[in-house]
């Protein structure tokens, strides 16, 4: 694989033991505390985020990386004559990947940067990263590789839920009607990754009952899974969880092979404690 250089940025969640066997370039967001600012997964952590939110009850913010810092990351690699492959945060949510293209025309010679918008976030991101190492690894061209990734990206379902939707409201995301119910009766959203953003799935009395209705959905989808694996991620703190979720996956699905996310600084800031979700890419009909 010399002469090819993948990128991605920090929402990701990938291990960072996979990051180094994989070399793969991570360009960090923007978390911005008022006048505090940091570079996620380099100066602050997802556990130092939840801790903040709660000392202060206020809401941090999240920046994409600027086209000035996609061009430095960029910079080494175009000057070597490499290929550059990078798949970024769901421009339905975030300018990241915008960001990403105007550094690529910052470049008179910028035909052998590729940019892929991945229509999602977290396991979701990791898993195209991923699967294009393992493509190039086998020695399919750039081509092949970048076509098969933006088919499969298509075919990618994700759910998830929280333990409150404190986060969701302070951020805009949930009504005031919406909180009031789920503080009160204990109604929780299942949020979805669409191709158009995030939307709420299916709302229920109870995050037990929520988990239920995610595994259900996969137990439909078992035999459409993609390579026979789920992506699973939990927020910092409730991994325990998170294993009770795998072993019902296992069970309902037959699939033993499971990549872990610790969700990141930027999903954590907007979702906040208790937040569970597993996600896989699906075969075409």
């Amino acid at each position: 694989m010399e002469g090819i250089k993948i990128f991605s940025d920090s929402t990701c969640d990938l291990p960072i033991e996979e990051v180094n066997r994989m070399n793969i370039g991570i360009i960090p967001l923007t978390i911005n505390f008022g006048e505090e600012v940091y570079k996620e997964g380099i100066d602050i952590t997802t556990k130092e985020i939840l801790e903040t939110v709660k000392k202060t009850g206020e809401l941090p913010k999240t920046a994409s990386p600027s086209p000035a810092e996609f061009y430095a990351a960029f910079e080494p690699y175009v000057e070597k004559g490499d290929t550059i492959i990078y798949i970024g945060l769901s421009s339905k949510l975030s300018s990241t990947v915008a960001n990403a293209m105007i550094a690529k025309n910052m470049f008179d010679n910028n035909e052998n940067i590729h940019i892929i918008d991945s229509l999602n976030l977290c396991g979701a991101i990791g898993g195209l990263v991923r699967n294009t190492y393992n493509l190039l690894e086998e020695g399919r061209s750039v081509e092949d590789t970048i076509a098969e990734i933006e088919k499969v990206l298509h075919h990618y379902k994700l759910f998830f839920t929280m333990d409150k939707l404190d986060y969701l409201y302070k951020g805009g995301r949930c009504s005031g009607m919406q909180f009031i119910l789920g503080s009160t009766f204990g109604v929780k959203p299942i949020i979805e990754m669409t191709t158009e953003g995030l939307n709420v799935w299916k709302k229920t009395r109870g995050k037990k009952k929520a988990i239920e209705m995610m595994l259900e959905e996969a137990e439909r989808d078992k035999d459409r899974i993609y390579n026979d694996e789920i992506h699973v991620a939990a927020i910092t703190g409730s991994e325990k969880e998170l294993e009770g979720i795998k072993e019902q996956l296992t069970k309902r699905t037959g699939i033993t092979k499971f990549h872990e996310y610790s969700v990141g600084c930027t999903i954590a800031s907007h979702c906040g404690d208790g937040t569970v979700g597993f996600g896989y890419f699906l075969k075409e009909n």
